[in-house]
């Protein structure tokens, strides 16, 4: 086993692809999305404010909104048709229409409204422009005696970053293995054309000791990743740690074992990327995290499963992000440790009989 580990690492650090992959792709890509997605939240968003009520009930209203953390009221316009025009010249993100009436509407029987034009094209300045309007609008009505008061959970910041991060963190450890695997593979099969495989255990040792050396290597990066990116760019972080380990454990395992399943489909040193570099926001998709798994057709979720990335992205935002405990994740567990038999089984029995075809034709 030490032989066979030393080998794969020797295979590994002597391909500058594979190790551009399988040792810093990993840092790299967590760094750069965590620079990406560092600051979280949008604030100071320019907005246009028509005010056509133009009472001191409105007034205050505007002065909310331009001392408000989320948007800043950069121009104060006479038409909706000017607001228009600077919506779109992307000088304003957003349109907040006082109309005639409002201070007689609020504090009336019938109630007041305003109108808002947003840019539903981004989610995230649409949302922090219809969160301070909604303050200011919930405060007026109250004469100033009522705030908009709200307790969130897990993603205290409300950011995107915390909310994208574990799911991006997840996928990088299965596609980086899943290519960089695939590309050493070509040279660990001439090797062991050379030397031989003497009995069906050896495949048995293959599988382990590769499955190993990931391990190592992704131990690794992902300690580096939670440790020091993690709380440098404030994500949460939630879990217990030795939670955390087991899941990420047996994620590696598994994803060990499929990417070294698949590698057999490939004859060429750069095929994997090509073939499979594509196929990142699919999967991402399929774990059912960036898009509603409840609007896909039941079949293409199954589909998602036998990609150890879906259930394990569930399991780590639960015990990293929600605090949750093992018990709360035993279904994405054990999808995780069925995976890793079922791969871990294939790439033995593949890994053999490449190994007894090569035997065969050499003799």
């Amino acid at each position: 086993m030490f032989r066979l580990v030393k080998r794969e690492m020797c295979l590994i650090f002597g391909d500058s692809g594979a190790m551009l992959l399988l040792i810093f792709a990993m840092l790299i890509y967590a760094t750069i999305y965590s620079i990406a997605y560092g600051a979280e939240v949008v604030e100071c968003v320019p907005i246009a404010v028509v005010n056509e009520d133009n009472t001191s009930t409105s007034r205050t209203f505007v002065n909310g909104l331009r001392a408000g953390a989320n948007t800043e009221v950069a121009y104060e316009v006479q038409s909706v048709a000017e607001g228009r025009e600077l919506f779109y010249n992307r000088d304003v993100y957003a349109i907040v229409v006082i109309p005639d009436g409002f201070e007689r509407a609020l504090y009336g029987a019938e109630g007041a409204t305003i109108s808002l034009i947003l840019d539903g094209s981004h989610l995230l300045l649409y949302r922090a422009v219809l969160e301070q309007a909604m303050a200011e609008l919930l405060a007026d009505a109250g004469g100033g005696a009522v705030s908009l008061s709200s307790e969130v959970l897990y993603n205290r910041s409300l950011g995107y970053g915390s909310f994208v991060m574990p799911s991006i963190v997840v996928l990088l450890v299965q596609q980086t293995l899943l290519i960089g695997v695939g590309m050493v593979a070509i040279r660990r099969r001439k090797h062991s054309a050379l030397i031989g495989c003497r009995t069906w255990f050896y495949g048995i040792w293959q599988v382990l000791s590769i499955t190993l050396t990931h391990i190592v290597i992704y131990a690794v990066s992902l300690t580096i990743v939670l440790v020091v990116l993690w709380p440098a760019f404030g994500f949460p972080f939630e879990g217990r740690i030795w939670d955390i380990a087991l899941l990420m454990l047996l994620y590696i395992v598994a994803t060990s074992a499929l990417a070294q399943t698949v590698s057999y489909l490939f004859k060429r040193r750069e095929a994997p990327i090509l073939t499979l570099l594509w196929s990142s926001v699919p999967i991402l998709l399929l774990a059912g995290v960036s898009y509603p798994k409840e609007v896909f057709p039941a079949w293409l979720y199954d589909v998602g499963r036998l990609f150890p990335s879906s259930s394990a992205v569930e399991g780590f935002i639960s015990l990293n992000t929600m605090g949750a405990s093992l018990q709360n994740i035993k279904s994405e567990i054990a999808a995780l440790v069925f995976l890793a038999f079922l791969y871990t089984f294939i790439a033995i029995i593949l890994e053999n009989l490449g190994c007894n075809s090569k035997n065969s034709a050499s003799g």
